[in-house]
């Protein structure tokens, strides 16, 4: 294999798809939220993308069978004849972050195969790090024009999560996340990414429920969260229990002077 390719099973007749990204990053916010929304929408696989930008290794799947690392493609047809379909990509990895013309190779890849199926908005998703939480996770967003600040602001008013808009230079989005945005503008195509905040060290469910909050609303979708909300609590008990031992660590630590700051970890 030298270069990556897509193993296509269907071609399937969509209406103005909407492309969404949820692939593995941190906190595994973006591939969560990706495999819910598919869930719940009973989304139809129809094409695998392979590459040899992946880890060289393959996985072992049920009854000893090995299967190399992939990204799938789903489609989602909306039941209103008016309304927009979906195209949903998730899977087992990026390309390594060392790997950066990988990226560039496996995003131009995605971007030749949905573009055949009309696609013209992109929705991305994944985790933003934060040294710490107050309160439910907030969604950063980004972009491709500026004139979509206020086309977003409006789709995502009345959501239950604090969308945060930086006015300032500053920051980068790495990996597919981002590289579909940039790459996508340079075909005219156009969209947002949603970064949900995280700690990044633990399979964070909670930010991934505020993502999907925020895509739900822009399309319009109705998603039952319940399952979601479930791993949340589970989120939840860990970071309580890392906050535990967090404590118990600073109190078994003695004081070396009065000038100390023990409010840091």
């Amino acid at each position: 294999m030298k270069e990556s390719f897509i193993h296509v099973y269907e071609r399937p007749v969509l209406n103005d798809p909407v492309f969404i990204e949820g692939l593995p990053g941190i906190g595994l916010v973006g591939k969560l939220a990706a495999e819910h929304l598919i869930q719940e929408l009973d989304a139809v696989k129809f094409a695998d993308l392979y590459s040899p930008h992946f880890m060289h290794q393959v996985l072992i799947k049920k009854n000893s069978v090995v299967e190399l690392m992939k990204n799938e493609f789903y489609y989602w047809r909306n039941p209103d004849e008016e309304g927009r379909d979906i195209i949903i990509i998730t899977g087992d990895q990026q390309v390594a972050p060392t790997d950066s013309p990988g990226h560039f190779e496996v995003v131009g890849k995605m971007l030749d195969f949905v573009v055949d199926f009309g696609v013209r908005e992109i929705i991305t998703m994944g985790g933003y790090q934060v040294p710490e939480l107050k309160g439910e996770p907030r969604v950063l967003a980004a972009v491709t024009h500026e004139e979509l600040v206020d086309y977003y602001r409006e789709k995502l008013e009345g959501c239950n999560v604090e969308v945060i808009w930086r006015e300032d230079e500053g920051g980068a989005i790495v990996g597919a996340a981002g590289l579909l945005l940039g790459m996508g503008k340079l075909r005219s195509m156009y969209g947002i990414s949603l970064l949900g905040e995280s700690l990044g060290y633990i399979v964070d469910a909670k930010a991934a429920k505020s993502v999907l909050q925020a895509v739900a609303r822009i399309l319009d979708l109705e998603i039952d969260m319940t399952a979601l909300e479930e791993r949340a609590k589970e989120t939840e008990e860990i970071l309580r229990k890392v906050q535990e031992m967090q404590r118990a660590m600073l109190e078994r630590q003695p004081p070396s002077g009065p000038e100390e700051d023990r409010g840091y970890l």
